[in-house]
């Protein structure tokens, strides 16, 4: 039997406020420490850098308000971590986000599928690149799910040689290997710019979740996406914290395509000790 929509939801946000309470009390005095030496605007120009070795933990609501082409709403609640690691000499971030969709235009709700990606990073003079493999896993309920294991090359870089202003691009890539046989095929590529502005006193400006994703089992763009985002940093329980606010926009005006999207959340930094 399948719960209430509003008790899934409550138990989805309390289950991510938990987790981010566990890593709050695990972090111990070792992150206070760090995060007191590393400023609030280099924390937050790392926080919009897919490439920076910064531990965060995230929640966010995603409400889509507009749909093109027809009458309806969706919203979803993502969880996302991004995890630094070294692997012998190498450094690497890795990234899984985790969307529980609370409403659709088809009325499913549920766990959509999840997504990840491992980079490995190099510092140079400009700033950092890196490159590794990205993909999806068909955790999804029904009609939530692509029903495909995916994976596929990722690459990207940001230059951070000014102060106020980074930029750069980041691609993911996510092609089907295996997986349901009468699902439909996946081949996509999401290019997402990178750009964000600090503002100071941990303020900043960025492209936030924009993303051009180009779809090569039809050789067409299935969504145009750009938006901004605004967040700062603040302290609090010995942490360091950005809220932020982001409206999209997605000028792929296909037929059922998410029009305006509003996003909001909190993540919870933590930088190397």
């Amino acid at each position: 039997m399948t719960e209430p929509r509003s008790l899934a939801t409550l138990r989805l946000s309390s289950w991510g406020a938990a987790l981010i309470a566990a890593v709050v009390i695990a972090g111990g005095g070792h992150a206070a420490r760090a995060q007191e030496r590393l400023s609030s605007e280099a924390l937050a120009a790392q926080a919009t850098d897919p490439t920076a070795s910064l531990m965060s933990f995230q929640l966010y609501n995603w409400y889509t308000a507009s749909l093109h082409g027809t009458d309806g709403t969706a919203n979803q609640v993502v969880f996302r971590s991004a995890i630094p690691f070294e692997l012998g000499s190498t450094r690497h971030i890795f990234r899984l986000t985790a969307p529980y969709v609370t409403s659709s235009p088809n009325g499913d709700d549920g766990f959509a599928d999840l997504t990840v990606f491992d980079l490995m990073t190099f510092d140079c003079a400009w700033g950092r690149f890196g490159v590794g493999v990205s993909g999806t896993i068909p955790t999804g309920a029904e009609g939530l799910t692509l029903d495909q294991w995916t994976a596929g090359p990722a690459l990207g870089f940001v230059n951070s040689s000014t102060k106020r202003v980074n930029w750069g691009l980041f691609a993911q890539s996510f092609f089907s290997y295996a997986g349901d046989a009468d699902a439909s095929d996946v081949g996509l590529v999401n290019i997402q710019p990178v750009f964000s502005y600090q503002l100071g006193k941990g303020r900043s400006l960025s492209v936030g979740n924009s993303a051009f994703v180009y779809d090569t089992e039809n050789s067409r763009w299935s969504s145009l996406m750009l938006g901004a985002n605004y967040g700062f940093v603040v302290g609090w329980a010995g942490r360091k914290w950005r809220p932020n606010f982001e409206v999209d926009y997605d000028f792929k005006n296909d037929r059922g395509n998410q029009e305006w999207v509003l996003r909001a959340g909190v993540a919870l930094l933590v930088p190397k000790t």
